[in-house]
């Protein structure tokens, strides 16, 4: 029926077209030292009818009669709007802004000035966003945002990223952000296998050039207009669009090559059969002979090639944008590869004054070429670690040899398939209709289809019998937006009100077959398995109907007010709390418009805000308010099919609610040339949704309810500036930090450690305690080789021992960081630019459990080169005990040895490029082209003691809150060198 109901409106617009008559206006537009400024944009205020200046500055356009005034903008210039009047020719001038103050932030379901904007918004400044070659969008973040955290999950292609924003506002249920692409926000579940692999990227399947803009909504003000779904905050990425009065053909094209950051030292075979026979009285009749380099046989030079063409610009009535892209890229780990082909379409039409149409769609195919990462001894890096250097990957034939426990990956890399391919569709179609100068009806429709098809087929010498998997995802969601929207000035006074009606759903179809022992190696279909091991097939669906009011008031261009109410009806939850409801407010003041500021000397603008607001999260199973049941063979009785219960019913189950208090201040100074912006905030997060395990006894296992209560605080600093501009000179500074506290204050239900505490494991090295943060680390403390050779570790009160007991485990550290952010230059003289990023994260640490095993004295793997430091009585400063202790074997045991500073500094890119520009050839053949060398990754500083390959883990995936920052031979970031061109024309 709301499909049907739908349809109808489009057809209704459709009919209507009223042509009102029309005028013509022209002029030019310069700077204030009479430089015209190209590309300058001119609206008719209260329409959609716009165009941009030519290269001299001109413009001419067709307003309707009854449009009043014309607004006039350019990025860094102070917006005019100038009466029309009786008037047909306009010379204007615009004058400079504070950086960034007239610049238009996107905001949920709308835009506004970020002038007058009273939410905590962080927008990556276009800039950041242009001629950087990145694979996925979220890179360009990194870095870019006070506050909002990314951790790389891993070095392997198409992983997924860990984002927080503002800290973590959740234990059990989702943490990562809501990420919306032009209004529709993305599907994120974890298409794929869970054997090792990452999680996969939900924006992989995005062309980064087709990227206009990113807004990361941070606070209640900005994120409660998303309701149920704001807790994590909100990324909104808005795609390219066309501009009248322009045609413009875009080419891009790079090529790259990549090696990992850093890898282990592992010994090799002469050092490692020494150490056996030095340190664990191995006889060295007995050791095999012989050598194999497996770390240089797993380790290759990557590569990347990126092309992509876009054309874009229209008239005034209409604009379109087009783009496709193809990328091929292969990882410095033998096995995985990536190639995506992508396509997109922005269209708008004026069809008359008042009504417009307009679509967004943008189409992908993925195929990734996947390799095991953490804990498997099926990860090419992982094995190649761990493999004796004497094992040979080749018989005397040149055939490949069953490797036993620790697989021989050359036979998987070359013989084994494990591919993945994501296909997606992602966009929206809308209509508008302006019912009366400035009240406008928008009506829309999205879809986000996504399908992966994973499958893995090993053959017998890396599977007895030979091993086949297949899995298929479908998530397909649509949803339907309707809205009201009413902006109008009354004189000294503006009101913008917006009404909405919204309903999404989404609908998850998984079909998974498995077998083993094949006939032979070329049969590749799972239906050819001798041993049917799964065949599996399930279906589920959610739903959420939202009604939204959000409306503001400025007054005299200094006062602002501003409230959101958003109420949420939610199919995951409780019968007797399936709806919600979440609200924000906030306050601003300019204070540099005031009269007693009218002499203000080196401070040209200070704005105030202070918001409050709630904002909640649903990121929880489908069902997790309902009474389970499951069938099949352990629930079958006496030989018949039975059910058993498996979950209890939850029917007062609810959102997650956090509440957020912010405070900013933001300004500008010295003639406009520096801005600094801070925010002070607090939040906390109630009524956690946690799992709890019920007593065997009840034939159930656990069950889902809201208990418990978080704390995060902290302070966002933002600083951008012109350092230096003088001639052909200029140096700009873009710098951010956050500082970020955060603490569980309660845990109702939840079991008690030995000092009382409730708390909650997350791994076997961290857990959320109250009074803590959520990812404190809980372990023995290593305390170093004794005089006497032995290793000693601490009891509970501190006293060195040579006994190691878990009994004496204490707080240790924690994965979340005091501080991030990021630090930017850019310079340009003449055509020549050149700029670099470095980002940083403070004051946290990590847990390397690779170290377990690199590192381990009593393990039956290769070693690394470290445990060739050993204590005797020659060498007292050995850093691993004498092979004559009884600590000997017992140094790898789980331990704060493996617990790392995981402070770093790292240069994430660095760029030199040149523009050539056709005015200069005195040639219209092409507007610019632009080439250039990109160095990403290039430098790391880590603490003096940090002895991992990357700094920068997160084994536990993108969305586990309670695993953070540990690593399991997670594989590094790539380093990695592009060069490419840009062409305009």
């Amino acid at each position: 029926m709301k499909k049907r109901t739908l349809l109808l409106m489009f057809a209704l617009l459709a009919t209507v077209s009223t042509v009102f008559a029309q005028r013509n206006v022209q002029g030019n537009v310069t700077d204030t030292e009479g430089t015209p400024l190209i590309g300058a944009s001119i609206l008719a205020e209260g329409t959609s009818i716009g165009t941009v200046t030519d290269i001299d500055g001109n413009f001419e356009l067709q307003v309707p009669d009854g449009a009043e005034n014309l607004l006039i903008s350019y990025t860094g210039f102070a917006t005019q709007t100038l009466a029309i009047g009786n008037n047909s020719t306009f010379d204007i001038e615009l004058e400079q802004a504070a950086i960034g103050l007239e610049d238009i932030v996107v905001i949920g379901y709308g835009e506004q000035s970020e002038r007058f904007q009273v939410q905590s918004i962080a927008k990556i400044e276009n800039e950041a966003l242009a001629n950087v070659p990145v694979v996925s969008p979220q890179e360009l973040l990194q870095g870019q945002a006070a506050g909002v955290q990314l951790t790389n999950t891993s070095g392997l292609l198409g992983a997924a990223t860990a984002i927080r924003v503002r800290g973590v506002a959740s234990l059990n249920a989702g943490g990562q952000p809501l990420i919306v692409v032009d209004g529709v926000p993305l599907n994120d579940g974890d298409y794929s296998t869970t054997g090792g692999a990452t999680a996969l990227n939900p924006l992989q399947s995005i062309n980064p050039n087709d990227i206009e803009s990113m807004s990361v909504l941070k606070d209640a003000a900005a994120a409660a207009i998303y309701g149920s779904r704001g807790a994590n905050g909100v990324i909104l990425i808005t795609t390219k669009k066309g501009k009248a009065g322009t045609n413009t053909f875009n080419f891009n094209a790079y090529t790259g090559w990549s090696e990992p950051t850093n890898v282990y030292d592992m010994t090799d075979a002469d050092q490692l059969r020494g150490y056996l026979v030095d340190a664990r009285g191995s006889d060295p009749a007995n050791l095999p002979s012989g050598s194999f380099d497996w770390q240089d046989a797993v380790l290759q030079t990557g590569r990347i090639d990126n092309y992509d063409a876009s054309m874009s610009g229209g008239t005034d009535k209409t604009q379109y944008y087009v783009s496709g892209n193809f990328v091929d890229q292969s990882n410095y780990v033998i096995g995985n590869e990536l190639n995506r082909i992508s396509g997109r379409l922005n269209l708008k039409q004026q069809v008359s004054d008042k009504l417009r149409f307009g679509a967004n769609i943008g189409i992908s195919r993925v195929d990734n070429d996947r390799i095991n990462s953490d804990n498997s001894t099926f990860a090419p890096l992982t094995s190649a670690y761990l493999q004796r250097p004497w094992v040979q990957a080749f018989d005397e034939n040149g055939n490949y040899r069953n490797t036993g426990f620790i697989a021989n990956v050359l036979a998987i890399e070359d013989l084994s398939i494990r591919n993945l391919i994501e296909r997606r569709t992602n966009g929206n179609v809308y209509a508008m209709y302006d019912i009366v100068p400035g009240l406008t009806f928008k009506t829309e429709f999205g879809i986000d289809e996504i399908q992966t098809e994973e499958t893995i087929r090993d053959p017998e010498i890396v599977s007895p019998g030979g091993y086949g998997y297949r899995r298929i995802f479908r998530d397909n969601k649509w949803l339907t937006n309707n809205s009201l929207t009413f902006d109008k000035d009354f004189g000294r006074s503006n009101i913008n009100i917006l009404g909405l009606l919204s309903y999404e759903t989404s609908q998850l179809e998984t079909t998974t077959v498995e077998g083993s022992d094949f006939a032979a190696d070329n049969l590749r279909n799972i239906a050819s398995a001798a041993t049917p091991t799964t065949t599996f097939a399930a279906r589920e669906a959610w739903a959420l109907f939202s009604q939204i009011l959000r409306a503001s008031y400025r007054f005299d261009n200094k006062y602002i007010v501003e409230g959101t109410i958003r109420r949420d009806g939610s199919s995951r939850f409780g019968a007797n709390n399936r709806y919600g409801v979440f609200g924000a407010g906030s306050i601003g003041w300019i204070v540099t418009e005031e009269d007693f500021f009218s002499n203000t000397g080196a401070l040209d603008f200070l704005k105030l805000t202070l918001s409050y607001g709630t904002s909640g999260n649903d990121r929880l199973d489908n069902f997790a308010s309902l009474g389970l049941y499951q069938s099949g063979t352990l629930s079958d009785y006496n030989g018949l099919p039975g059910l058993r219960p498996t979950q209890a019913a939850n029917p007062d189950l609810s959102w997650e609610q956090t509440a957020q208090f912010d405070v900013g201040i933001a300004t500008a100074w010295f003639n406009n040339r520096l801005n600094v912006n801070v925010n002070f905030w607090n939040k906390n997060t109630t009524d956690l949704l946690l799992d709890f395990n019920l007593p065997e006894v009840l034939g159930i296992s656990n069950i889902t309810q809201n208990a418990g209560e978080m704390r995060n605080t902290g302070v966002d600093f933002d600083l951008r500036a012109t350092v230096a501009q003088r001639g052909d000179f200029e140096w700009r500074l873009n710098f951010n930090a956050a500082y970020l506290d955060n603490e569980i204050l309660v845990l109702p239900g939840a079991p008690l450690d030995d000092e009382g505490r409730p708390f909650l494991q997350g791994t076997a090295s961290q857990r959320a305690i109250v009074g803590e943060d959520a990812n404190t680390f809980y372990l023995v403390r290593y305390n170093g080789v004794d005089e006497e050779g032995n290793a000693t570790w601490l009891d509970k009160e501190g006293n060195p021992t040579t006994t190691y007991t878990t009994a004496n485990r204490v707080i240790a550290g924690s994965a979340i960081p005091d501080w991030t952010g990021g630090i930017t230059n850019i310079f340009r003289y003449k055509d020549l630019d050149f700029s670099f990023l470095f980002n940083f994260v403070y004051g946290n640490d990590v847990y390397l459990g690779d170290l377990r095993f690199t590192e381990n004295t009593a393990a039956p793997f290769n070693i690394s080169t470290r445990l060739l430091d050993f204590w005797t009585p020659q060498n007292t400063d050995g850093v691993v005990p004498s092979p004559d202790s009884p600590t000997f074997l017992n140094y790898g045991q789980r331990s704060t040895n493996q617990l790392m500073n995981g402070s770093f500094l790292r240069l994430r890119n660095i760029t030199l490029g040149y523009t050539l520009r056709g005015d200069a050839l005195n040639t219209d053949a092409f507007g610019s082209i632009r080439a250039y060398v990109l160095g990403q990754n290039l430098l790391t500083f880590t603490a003096d003691d940090f002895r991992g390959q990357d700094p920068e883990v997160n084994d536990g995936g993108a969305g586990n809150n309670l695993r953070f920052g540990e690593s399991f031979f997670t594989p590094p970031q790539a380093q990695t060198v592009t060069i490419g061109i840009n062409a305009s024309f």
